[in-house]
């Protein structure tokens, strides 16, 4: 399946991204096992973190490294198959769940997470490098997160909210979904996730939406224009020949005949070119004032 090169360009600018300190890399590892899930086996001791990219699975062995949490991947990256590639990456189970179950509490996210935007940003980052996605901007705007664990739904809604970002949610499965469509929203994340270069692309497209959108309602206006102009001509035709033919006509001055003979062999001309067909000539209000005592005789 071709990846999404939008979804794909925006984990590209992420994956380039080297933080300063420890509790960065503490808050992007944690925020990509959340997202992902994890399952913990306290028998053989280890905590398994399935990936669906190679590279988030490395970025998340370099976390861990960068993270001075003390945990130690057990050997290579395993890979299975789960209905594609699935990169497999273990810890210690026992030192797993201590760094995981800091990350997992309300408490930690309201007093450490919440009020360091740094690390907000991180942990967003993290999110969106483990499951996130957007849609083409040429189709529709869209980012959308999927969560596997029901705890940090709620904490990755509450980072969002402190960025004036405000998500809509639904349950896949058994999978949440966070996504939000505001184009200023959209933009808003780009910068946190650090991709300002696509977020000056979206802007680029949406303009050129909005400039489409004004070409698009000018040619259907003046194409309704032209059709009520050619339906009055119609009618107007229709009107002249019935005069033409009645008993009134005898009355009609010789110049009014004219206008009428000149509208009648010319559907479809504007005013002005009728008056141009007149002799001698006559202005578009000319021809429209004999036109209109013409139609008094009806």
């Amino acid at each position: 399946m071709t990846r999404n090169p939008y979804s794909q360009n925006i984990k590209e600018q992420i994956l380039k991204i080297t933080y300063k300190n420890e509790e960065e890399w503490s808050a992007e590892m944690a925020a990509i096992c959340l997202c992902t899930g994890y399952s913990c086996d306290r028998e053989k001791d280890v905590a398994r973190v399935l990936c669906t990219s190679e590279e988030v699975a490395r970025r998340l062995m370099l976390g861990c490294e960068k993270s001075g949490t003390g945990m130690c991947c057990d050997g290579p990256l395993k890979i299975g198959r789960r209905g594609g590639s699935v990169f497999e990456v273990l810890f210690p189970a026992a030192e797993f769940e201590s760094f995981i179950t800091e990350y997992s509490l309300p408490d930690t996210i309201t007093e450490k997470i919440s009020s360091s935007e740094v690390l907000r940003r991180a942990m967003m980052r993290g999110a969106f490098l483990s499951r996130g996605s957007m849609s083409d901007p040429n189709r529709t705007y869209r980012i959308e997160i999927l969560c596997k664990t029901d705890a940090f739904v709620k904490m990755l809604i509450l980072l969002l909210h402190a960025e004036n970002i405000r998500p809509m949610t639904r349950v896949l499965d058994v999978t949440w979904s966070i996504y939000f469509k505001r184009h200023d929203e959209i933009c808003d994340f780009l910068v946190i996730l650090g991709a300002p270069n696509l977020m000056m692309e979206l802007q680029n497209i949406r303009v050129q939406h909005d400039v489409n959108a004004t070409v698009t309602r000018s040619v259907n206006l003046d194409n309704w224009t032209v059709k009520l102009q050619a339906d009055a001509s119609a009618k107007r035709t229709k009107q002249l020949e019935e005069l033409l033919k009645s008993d009134k006509a005898a009355r009609i001055p010789r110049e009014l005949l004219e206008v009428a003979k000149v509208h009648i062999d010319n559907p479809g001309l504007s005013l002005t070119e009728l008056g141009r067909l007149m002799d001698p000539p006559i202005s578009k209000s000319g021809m429209n004032h004999r036109l209109k005592k013409l139609l008094d005789y009806l």
